[in-house]
């Protein structure tokens, strides 16, 4: 109890900080981030350094935290909430009591781009619109098509009759 009480901010685990990673880095990054780091500061490798071993132990829970999903979904849960509880109380807590923070949980960090992955499944699902090498010559065959749906992309070469009587305003 006396360490909820007196918890400051700058003592709470930040395992993402130590690994050089974020919220967004997948298990793989993390190992590979967590594998950086266990070679330069192992404590035998700093045999005159007393606190390497401590260092590195808090590597370790790191890595065990971030690799596993259910204890990476807790520390996640308690890092958007941003109450001052150290994570090893709150876990112990949450396992006992089941809260409810919804009210204090910050947004989770989306991804700027999409993963290489979804536009391979993007690109591979939609190859049926792709636009026949001469041209669509009519609204009705552009609708027919699906085409609208997945944007106005053109294949280059010259363009269409459509494309040409729209540029001319003839349409």
């Amino acid at each position: 109890m006396e360490t909820i009480i007196n918890c400051k901010i700058e003592h709470l685990e930040d395992y993402y900080g130590l690994l050089g990673c974020n919220e967004l880095s997948t298990t793989e990054q993390i190992m590979a981030e967590y594998k950086v780091r266990a070679l330069s500061c192992h404590p035998d490798k700093q045999p005159e350094n007393p606190e390497a071993a401590q260092d590195f132990q808090k590597l370790q829970q790191a890595k065990e935290i971030l690799t596993d999903e259910t204890k990476r979904k807790k520390y996640d849960y308690w890092l958007r909430s941003g109450i001052t509880v150290p994570f090893s109380e709150f876990q112990a807590l949450s396992d006992t009591v089941k809260m409810s923070m919804h009210w204090a949980l910050k947004n989770k960090k989306e991804p700027m781009l999409e993963s290489a992955k979804d536009t391979d499944e993007f690109q591979a699902g939609h190859s049926e619109t792709q636009v026949p090498k001469e041209g669509i010559t009519s609204i009705e065959e552009l609708s027919s098509s699906g085409y609208w749906r997945h944007g106005f992309r053109r294949t280059g070469g010259t363009p269409s009759r459509l494309l040409e009587k729209f540029r001319n305003y003839q349409i």
